[in-house]
């Protein structure tokens, strides 16, 4: 019962953050971060369904007519496996390549379906999402983490930096 309230709680938090920088008019992927960290430690399967969730509800939050960040934050679950089977989950800086990966997954599908509304700014409000998503990925997600570890450490359960030693049970 505590994990999932957990769960809900970090995921609401996220998402609120994001539409509130999202109405700045730009895109910060922080439940996308959210749910790659949940996928790492309980498993792509409940990664997909938190993905799928949580992308509906930022979507429904846009007003978008097509559900692109749920389907987005499903593949972050590929995004994930790959990390696992290839990355390392206990080097604190080495988290910028899935961050810069999560962001790209989740950004670039919105872009690219969008980009008539976001080129009404000119091409430099495109090139500056892009990239700002990017940088902002490669940088939140380690501190993301590590602040997630933390609390899970306290809260006394399953850990992201001892997600490779489960990984028989996750795939």
């Amino acid at each position: 019962m505590i994990v999932a309230s957990y769960i809900f709680l970090v995921l609401f938090t996220s998402i609120m953050f994001e539409v509130m920088v999202g109405s700045l008019g730009v895109i910060l992927p922080l439940a996308a971060m959210a749910v790659f960290y949940f996928s790492m430690v309980y498993g792509w399967r409940i990664g997909i369904c938190l993905g799928f969730f949580s992308g509906l509800a930022i979507d429904m939050l846009y007003c978008r007519e097509m559900p692109v960040s749920a389907l987005s934050f499903m593949a972050v679950s590929g995004v994930t496996i790959f990390w696992l089977l290839k990355g390392e989950t206990k080097d604190f800086f080495l988290h910028a390549i899935p961050g810069v990966l999560v962001s790209a997954v989740t950004v670039l599908p919105v872009v690219f379906i969008y980009w008539r509304g976001i080129l009404l700014g000119g091409i430099w409000d495109l090139v500056f999402i892009i990239l700002f998503s990017l940088i902002s990925g490669a940088v939140f997600l380690p501190f993301m983490v590590f602040f997630l570890d933390l609390l899970s450490e306290l809260l006394g359960m399953e850990l992201y930096r001892k997600a490779r030693e489960n990984i028989e049970e996750r795939i």
